[in-house]
């Protein structure tokens, strides 16, 4: 767990096992969480750490996005807390609420612990004194992503709409996410009055490095779709970009999900038809 250089409150970054980002943001009387570990051991061992540095309640937890490895945390955390959320990141959870076995078979998926506020768009708050502005601009890793902004501290939590564990965005196409979506929502976070921005995955960025990030992404799209234009299949365009091998499971767990070149080619030919 280390501390974010904040000019106002103080605020703490931990990794959990999955090697996701989450925040811990103590205010005057209370600590909001940003996103929770991928079980309830993981944060439990979170909330231990907490209580080593202040004595003040957990009131609320605020989710960037459905992954499990940034939400299955939330069943361990008190009870009655706040939970908030952007309104189609409940639908998924609920949605896996349902799919995800109980019981022995699942005996190591916590019970699904769903929000009780959700932001359509855009939302602010302020949260036992620290202001929040919230900013849902399309679907991009998935349908329900959240941008959580604090002015105060220009500083922004982008859950896995940012991540370095993989050269290009992940984009859950399961969770009707989207490589334009993706570049919209990028586009608007740059646009905040911010400095520093952490990633669902890997360490905290600048300003500059996001920008150099969307137009890396937005070259490599470009790219894809003149390829599709010219007639190529996926294969050739595979291989025309060097992509040899297929993209091997996001931290070498689970399910291999669509490479962003899949991704793209899926959304334009599907487009084309």
């Amino acid at each position: 767990m280390a501390p974010l250089n904040a000019p106002k409150n103080t605020i703490y970054i931990a990794s959990g096992s999955t090697a996701s980002n989450n925040g811990i943001i103590i205010g005057d009387d209370g600590v909001i969480l940003v996103d929770t570990g991928v079980s309830t051991a993981a944060e439990q061992l979170e909330l231990d750490q907490i209580a080593k540095l202040t004595t003040k309640p957990i009131t609320t937890a605020i989710v960037t996005h459905s992954d499990a490895d940034h939400v299955n945390g939330l069943a361990v955390l008190p009870a009655g807390i706040a939970i908030i959320a952007q309104e189609n990141c409940k639908k998924e959870m609920e949605a896996a609420a349902t799919a995800t076995p109980q019981g022995p078979a699942g005996q190591n998926t916590p019970k699904v612990r769903l929000p009780t506020k959700t932001i359509a768009r855009k939302g602010s708050m302020t949260i036992h004194g620290v202001r929040f502005q919230f900013l849902h601009v399309a679907p991009a890793h998935t349908s329900g992503d959240l941008i959580i902004y604090l002015p105060d501290e220009k500083t922004v939590f982008a859950g896995d709409i940012l991540a370095d564990n993989m050269p290009y965005p992940l984009i859950h196409l399961e969770k009707n996410g989207s490589s334009e979506g993706w570049i919209e929502t990028v586009t608007a976070m740059v646009a905040l009055d911010a400095n520093v921005f952490v990633p669902g995955h890997g360490s905290v960025h600048t300003k500059a490095e996001i920008e150099q990030r969307l137009a890396s992404v937005k070259q490599r799209r470009a790219q894809i779709q003149s390829l599709v234009r010219e007639g190529k299949t996926l294969d050739e365009i595979k291989q025309q970009l060097g992509e040899t091998a297929p993209a091997a499971p996001v931290g070498g767990r689970g399910l291999r999900f669509a490479s962003f070149t899949e991704v793209v080619y899926q959304e334009l030919t599907k487009k084309n038809t």
